[in-house]
C-alpha cells in the first residue's frame, strides 16, 4: 500500500493538549506508512507512540510542547533493554522509578522510524519535574526507542529534556544529524546499540552529550560537544570521532551539582549491572579541537566500578589541538588487561602551567605511544 501524508494544522479549540489529535494520525499511518507533519504552531503533548516506516515531521515554526506534569505520561509498557533497571542496588541509589522510560516520543520493537523537523522547528521538555524520579527530581525522557532498526532523527532542536534527551536501547541502523540539543540532562544514549551515526550535531548540555555501553559501530562526524559533565562517557567497539569541537566550560549547569565544568571529554563507562557483549576496542579520534577541559581522558580499569565489566583495549588520539587542559588524563589498569594508548600529532597546553602529577598518568599495562606529541604549560 502506498504512504500516506498526513498535514496537521493547530485545532482552534479550547483542549489543553494537542496529544490524541496528533496520535489518530500516527495510528492511521501503523499499517501503511506514512508522514504525519505538523504545520507551525505551539503543540502541547504528553505522550506519542510512533509505528514502522511513520515520520514525525515538523515544519518551520512547529513546536512540540510537552507536559510539564509527569502524570500526563505512560510508557506503552516498552519492552527496555537496559539490564540495569533490574538492579536492586541501582534501583535503590539511583532512586529509578518503574516509569523510567516514558518519553513525549516513543517508538519501540519497529522498524524505520524517524523524527524530522526542518530549521526553526523546537521540541521543549519542559524540564518536566518528578519527586518520584530518577534522583527525586527527573521526569520523563526525551525520546525512547528501544529494539528499533532503522532510526533517523533530524534537524530540530530539543530543549530542556526533563532526562537523557535521546534514549535509545537495542536499536540498530541509527542516523541523528542537524539536531541541536540544549539543557536538560544527557544528549543522547546508545546503550546496546549497533551502527550509529551522529553527524553535524550541537550538543549543549548539562550532563554528558554522548553516553551508553555494549555499543558498536559509532562514528560521531563534524559535530560540537559542550557539556557540564563529559562529553562521551561511552564503551564500545569501533569507535570513530572526527572533525569535533569540544569545550568547555558548559552553557547550561549540571542539574544536581550547579557547576559548569567541562569533567572529561572520554570518560569510560562500561558496569557490572548489565550485559557487556565484548571488549571496547579500536577507538580512534582525530582531527578534533579541545578547549578549557578539566580532563581529557579518564579510564581506570580495575579501580572504578563503572569501569569494571570489560576493558579498553586501544585508543589513538592524532591530528588533535588540546588547549586550557586542567587535569592529567588517567589511563590506568590492571596489568592482565592491557591497553594502547596513541597520541599522535597532538599538542597539549594546560590552563595554568604543567601539573605535578606530569603530563599523562599511566599504570603498568598501559602501553603509551607517542608520536610528534608537543606538551606545554601556559607558565611553563
Amino acid at each position: 500500500m502506498e504512504q500516506q501524508t498526513i498535514t496537521l494544522t493547530l485545532p482552534q479549540t479550547k483542549e489543553p493538549f494537542q496529544t490524541a489529535y496528533i496520535q489518530e494520525a500516527l495510528d492511521r499511518c501503523r499499517d501503511t506508512g506514512g508522514l504525519v507533519r505538523l504545520e507551525a504552531g505551539q503543540w502541547h503533548i504528553a505522550s506519542l507512540r510512533l509505528y514502522s516506516n511513520t515520520t514525525l515531521y515538523l515544519t518551520a515554526g512547529a513546536q512540540l510542547i510537552a507536559s510539564d506534569n509527569w502524570q500526563d505520561y505512560t510508557d506503552f509498557h516498552v519492552p527496555t533493554t537496559l539490564g540495569y533497571l533490574k538492579s536492586r542496588f541501582l534501583q535503590e541509589a539511583w532512586t529509578l522509578p518503574k516509569n523510567y522510560v516514558n518519553s513525549p516520543i516513543t517508538a519501540f520493537d519497529e522498524e524505520n522510524v524517524a523524527v524530522i523537523g526542518e530549521p526553526g522547528s523546537v521540541i521543549d521538555g519542559s524540564d518536566c519535574y518528578y519527586p518520584g524520579g530518577e534522583e527525586h527530581f527527573r521526569g520523563p525522557m526525551g525520546m525512547v526507542f528501544s529494539r528499533c532498526r532503522g532510526v533517523t532523527l533530524r534537524g530540530y532542536t530539543y530543549r530542556n529534556a526533563a532526562n537523557w534527551c535521546h534514549q535509545l536501547d537495542s536499536c540498530v541502523n541509527v542516523q541523528m544529524d542537524h539536531v541541536t540539543v540544549l539543557g536538560g540532562h544527557d544528549g543522547i544514549n546508545i546503550h546496546h546499540c549497533t551502527n550509529v551515526r551522529i553527524e553535524a550535531c550541537d550538543f549543549r548540555t548539562g550532563d554528558d552529550c554522548i553516553a551508553g555501553y555494549d555499543a558498536e559501530n559509532i562514528v560521531v562526524r563534524d559535530c560540537g560537544l559542550n557539556t557540564s559533565c563529559n562529553s562521551f562517557r561511552l564503551g564500545g567497539r569501533n569507535l570513530l570521532v572526527e572533525n569535533c569541537r569540544f569545550w568547555g566550560p558548559g552553557e547550561y549547569p549540571h542539574r544536581v551539582s550547579g557547576r559548569h565544568n567541562t569533567l572529561n571529554a572520554f570518560a569510560y563507562y562500561c558496569f557490572r549491572y548489565d550485559v557487556n557483549r565484548f571488549d571496547s576496542e579500536n577507538w580512534v579520534i582525530r582531527n578534533c579541537t579541545f578547549e578549557n577541559l578539566d580532563n581529557l581522558i579518564y579510564y581506570n580499569f580495575g579501580g572504578d566500578w563503572n569501569h569494571d565489566a570489560r576493558p579498553l583495549r586501544d585508543l589513538t588520539l592524532e591530528h588533535a589541538k588540546i588547549t586550557g587542559l586542567c587535569a592529567t588524563p588517567q589511563v590506568t589498569t590492571l596489568p592482565e588487561s592491557p591497553i594502547t594508548l596513541t597520541l599522535r600529532d597532538v599538542s597539549l597546553t594546560w590552563r595554568e602551567g604543567l601539573p605535578k602529577t606530569g603530563a599523562i598518568r599511566t599504570s603498568r599495562g598501559v602501553k603509551l605511544i607517542l608520536e610528534d606529541v608537543t606538551i606545554q604549560g601556559v607558565n611553563g
